[in-house]
């Protein structure tokens, strides 16, 4: 990866796609992370009402899958941050549109809430990184 004096070269798309893909992983993480129960009560809430478990799964599918029509870039951090949130929202809207039981069964298991407050760590982190490169860097 070359850098330039204010952050990294990336492909246009990357640029166009990283800061709003940072934007979405800064502010879903800080909702989440801000309240101790926030994790625990969307997925129960998605658990109770299948409705509500195929419209954030068609959501993320098709953000996730619209991400890598346009972006199938690996060159970089910043090129494999962007595809792989893309790649990631395309399989779990997917799984939660074919195999909804699988997900409920998946979010009741006792690691399930502590395994999703470490991403939400993860996805401040990302979230910063794109947030960066979208600001920052500039066209390879």
């Amino acid at each position: 990866m070359s850098i330039d004096l204010l952050g990294p070269l990336v492909s246009r798309e990357t640029l166009v796609l990283a800061p709003v893909l940072g934007i979405y992983l800064l502010v879903s993480a800080v909702g989440f992370l801000r309240f101790p129960t926030a994790v625990a009560d969307f997925s129960r809430d998605l658990c109770r009402h299948p409705a509500a478990m195929h419209a954030v799964g068609a959501i993320a599918f098709f953000v996730g899958a619209g991400v890598v029509s346009f972006h199938r870039r690996w060159g970089n951090p910043a090129e494999i941050a962007v595809t792989a949130t893309g790649l990631w929202w395309a399989f779990e809207g997917a799984g939660m549109l074919a195999w909804p039981a699988s997900v409920v069964r998946a979010m009741q298991h006792p690691r399930y809430i502590s395994t999703m407050r470490a991403m939400q760590w993860i996805a401040l982190l990302v979230g910063g990184y794109l947030l960066s490169v979208g600001l920052l860097g500039g066209v390879a």
